[in-house]
């Protein structure tokens, strides 16, 4: 991973006038061999957010990034997201994480292509580039991004903001929901599936609250077969709690649940059938 840091003049033309604003602006570049840089660099600035989040994103799958949201969340930043179409029923995805820790998120619902990826913290330093955010290009991109950091109140973050703020406002009344903690049943959203393993046969359930939640006779369910949760099952805040074939099926009973490896999906359901999480993969 190769960075760049630059001090330098930052000329904007606003209404056919120059103004002049010294910005810092920090370079990175990724590739399938040096793929951690740009990750670290995001994490970094996330936690040093101090009262504002907005993010527009087309995919957010990575788990390390999404941590560093909701700890911004929790110690009282006031994040909004916006997400592609689909994101909240991606395998992997963020979104269940980041309502539960208090973050606003918009789910983008019209058939347009949504491929923005920028981030504005603070209203001052805007996150931008390739980069998608997502274990994919952590693995598999040659990717790019921008950390351009201004005086509060100057034109970068401010045309960032702005077209954030249009987003919001018209992407939430498209789909007619802004999704927020206070939307959902108290305590029960802070469990999340937080990874599927198909192919071993494990799911990953995630307490992203602050306290221990009981999760006795919630199930876990493929519309084929489920598995409860027996009495005094208690997961605790940020310690994934992994349950694995030879506890949701030990006997391999075909009624049972299964996951394919290649197309499935999997339900969390509490007691009273509410669905709480999902994760879908293949076609």
């Amino acid at each position: 991973m190769r960075n760049m840091i630059l001090g330098l003049a930052l000329v904007m033309i606003l209404a056919g006038s120059a103004v002049a604003q010294t910005c810092t602006v920090r370079t990175y570049f990724g590739s399938p061999t040096e793929s951690e840089t740009i990750k670290v660099a995001i994490i970094q600035a996330i936690d040093g957010a101090r009262t504002s989040l907005d993010m527009a994103l087309h995919s957010f799958t990575d788990d390390q990034l999404g941590g560093a949201v909701v700890r911004a969340a929790r110690r009282g930043v006031n994040v909004r997201v916006i997400l592609g179409s689909g994101q909240d029923k991606i395998l992997g995805g963020e979104y269940s994480k980041l309502v539960a820790a208090g973050a606003e998120v918009v789910v983008v619902g019209s058939q347009a292509l949504f491929t923005h990826r920028f981030a504005v913290v603070d209203e001052e330093m805007v996150i931008t580039g390739s980069y998608d955010w997502s274990d994919y290009s952590n693995k598999s991109r040659y990717d790019d991004v921008l950390f351009i950091s201004c005086p509060a109140g100057t034109s970068t973050a401010q045309e960032f903001t702005a077209e954030f703020e249009q987003l919001w406002e018209k992407l939430g009344a498209e789909t007619g929901t802004i999704v927020t903690q206070l939307s959902l049943a108290s305590g029960v959203q802070s469990v999340v599936i937080h990874s599927v393993d198909p192919a071993g046969e494990c799911i990953q359930l995630l307490d992203v609250s602050s306290a221990p939640i009981d999760i006795s006779g919630w199930r876990l369910s493929d519309l084929e077969g489920s598995y409860s949760f027996p009495p005094d099952t208690i997961i605790s805040p940020d310690d994934p709690y992994e349950v694995c074939i030879d506890t949701y099926n030990p006997t391999y009973d075909p009624q049972g649940l299964f996951l394919n490896d290649e197309h499935d999906e999997v339900f969390l359901i509490t007691p009273d059938g509410r669905i709480i999480d999902e994760r879908v993969w293949g076609d």
